[in-house]
């Protein structure tokens, strides 16, 4: 590419990305480097992906931050099957770039695809028994929780998020905590992408965009694919650790003792 437009797009990312790394700068650069205009087309790889396009710094970044599956993720050999409502959301997804008229929406629908495949990677890690512990208190025992009634349960039931374990592993109560818990099951590219992808998606969700969007049909199964990886990878019951993890019962602690019903969402 272009060094005038790498520096631009490299400049821009930073200038808002929350959840930077070390390694980030050099896998965008490879990237970057994939990436380039040949007449009224815009080549990635030196495969044709949009064609018409006026090479300008602000489109060519518009590009790069709507297609971060297409620039960071690699399909593999492997098919994975989503869920019901992440295949949902992805043929939702394809719909609205298919009209070419909605690109900001398009895209945050593209990034809330992998939003969600945390979600359910966390809730499919969960497994069916779920085990609250903390300092000084009695475990609680939980059945058949996702991470979104789990999440609810925790603050409604004022245990706090910052202190407490579910499973044996601290419960990401957080979006960026999440984040955490999922890139760990990645490798680098998909970690970056991952990151920057839900910045992207929580500065659309707030109305902050400032940028020409151009979302392309190639970078919605690609981020299936990563999200279908993701929860291939996970195992309910593994014991997480900082670098990588490994199989392990979830157990179910002494002095444990039922929950208590608030605000109507237990139901077992």
């Amino acid at each position: 590419m272009n060094s005038d437009y790498s520096r631009y797009i490299m400049d821009n990312i930073f200038d808002f990305f929350q959840y930077p790394e070390n390694y980030d700068r050099a896998i965008i650069n490879a990237a970057l480097g994939k990436l380039k205009c040949s007449g009224n087309n815009l080549l990635f790889n030196g495969v044709k992906v949009k064609p018409d396009f006026q090479c300008t710094d602000e489109n060519m970044l518009g590009f790069f931050l709507a297609n971060l599956p297409l620039i960071f993720n690699e399909r593999g050999n492997r098919e994975y099957k989503l869920p019901p409502k992440l295949e949902k959301l992805k043929t939702d997804t394809e719909e609205l770039i298919s009209m070419q008229k909605f690109n900001e929406l398009a895209t945050l629908e593209l990034y809330l695809l992998l939003e969600m495949a945390m979600r359910c990677a966390y809730s499919k890690w969960l497994g069916n028994q779920i085990v609250i512990s903390r300092y000084g208190m009695d475990n609680i025992v939980l059945e058949n929780y996702d991470y979104r009634r789990l999440k609810l349960y925790i603050r409604l039931n004022h245990l706090g998020r910052t202190d407490i374990k579910v499973n044996g592993d601290i419960f990401p109560g957080s979006e960026n905590a999440l984040l955490g818990w999922a890139t760990k099951f990645m490798d680098r590219p998909t970690q970056l992408m991952f990151r920057l992808s839900l910045n992207v998606r929580n500065l659309l969700a707030h109305g902050e965009n400032e940028w020409y969007l151009f979302p392309v049909l190639p970078s919605v199964p690609l981020a299936a694919n990563a999200a279908g990886k993701l929860l291939y990878e996970i195992k309910p019951g593994m014991e997480i650790k900082n670098n990588g993890y490994k199989m392990a019962h979830t157990g179910n602690g002494r002095n444990t003792k039922r929950p208590t019903f608030h605000h109507g969402i237990n139901k077992h």
